[in-house]
């Protein structure tokens, strides 16, 4: 039972496998804590204590990137895009500023380390699907981005929701 509202949240990792990657790599962050922690905490208490918080530093954010990357779907709300991948910023762009969505696949390994390309593909498992050329660029952190290279599932969805917003159907 689809809603129009619920077309309007895509999600992005289901299709990608990151959620298995992800959780691989806390296990294996686990086994090398404890073994790494016993070993160190032989040698040097002070090393063995450092390690210990920088490990579970480490495994705490990739669980809590886990659960914004499950939690927090790409959104079209009125006349607004609104990504917000894992716990990295969110970027918001009007769909009016929206000159091209075009596949994301094209020109994504020639372009994605240009200053005016913002990635936000999932740690690069795969290509993205779309490439958002923006009629006017939008700025973050001392970048002006003028594209966008991201992954939804939902291509066929989305990509509809998205020239209506824009008002190219």
């Amino acid at each position: 039972m689809e809603t129009a509202f619920a077309n309007r949240h895509f999600s992005y990792h289901k299709e990608s496998g990151y959620t298995g990657f992800i959780i691989a790599i806390i296990c294996v962050c686990v086994v090398e804590t404890v073994g790494v922690s016993f070993l160190l905490y032989k040698w040097s208490p002070v090393l063995h204590w450092i390690h210990l918080f920088l490990s579970v530093s480490t495994i705490l954010f990739l669980i809590l990137d886990l659960h914004a990357v499950t939690k927090n779907p790409i959104l079209i709300q009125h006349d607004e895009l609104i990504i917000k991948v894992g716990l990295r910023p969110t970027v918001q762009i009007r769909l009016s500023n929206i000159l091209e969505i075009k596949s994301g696949k094209m020109n994504f390994e020639n372009d994605r380390k240009k200053k005016e390309v913002l990635d936000l593909s999932l740690l690069g498992f795969d290509e993205p699907t779309f490439e958002i050329v923006l009629a006017e660029p939008i700025h973050e952190k001392n970048k002006s981005i003028q594209r966008i290279f991201f992954t939804v599932d939902d291509e066929r969805a989305f990509y509809k929701l998205v020239n209506q917003g824009r008002g190219n159907h």
